[in-house]
């Protein structure tokens, strides 16, 4: 829709605050994944700071905090996302996993599948 054209207008704090607004991190997955097909259609393409925000709003919460396989919605709206926005999804998400500690064996697969399917090789020895 015309009206995500805001995200390209918003300062980083003033998306992390509409983010914040329209509770993104819990929204339903399923919505998740309409809202990615969203940004997907997007003109202008987002700048790096908003989809790299965008990415933490987004799917940071949900990724650390799997106990079991990510849901079909969830690996729909990552692949989406990472589709048009790999390198700040790359930054937020592959690094913020290979620095938690402890993290778990879900967080581990998940991973290595984007990275096997999503990323772009570059975006990974960027972040490696």
């Amino acid at each position: 829709p015309g009206e995500l054209s805001v995200l390209n207008t918003c300062s980083p704090s003033q998306l992390e605050g509409l983010c914040s607004f329209l509770q993104l991190s819990t929204c339903p997955e399923p919505s998740l994944v309409r809202f990615c097909s969203w940004l997907l259609a997007l003109t202008p393409d987002l700048s790096y700071s908003s989809a790299a925000i965008l990415a933490e709003q987004l799917f940071l919460r949900r990724v650390l905090s799997l106990t079991q396989p990510p849901s079909r919605h969830l690996m729909a709206a990552l692949t989406s996302f990472c589709s048009k926005y790999s390198d700040p999804l790359c930054r937020v998400l592959v690094a913020a996993v290979l620095q938690e500690p402890g993290e778990g064996a879900e967080q581990t697969k998940l991973m290595c599948e984007l990275v096997e399917e999503c990323l772009e090789p570059r975006s990974v020895q960027l972040v490696m």
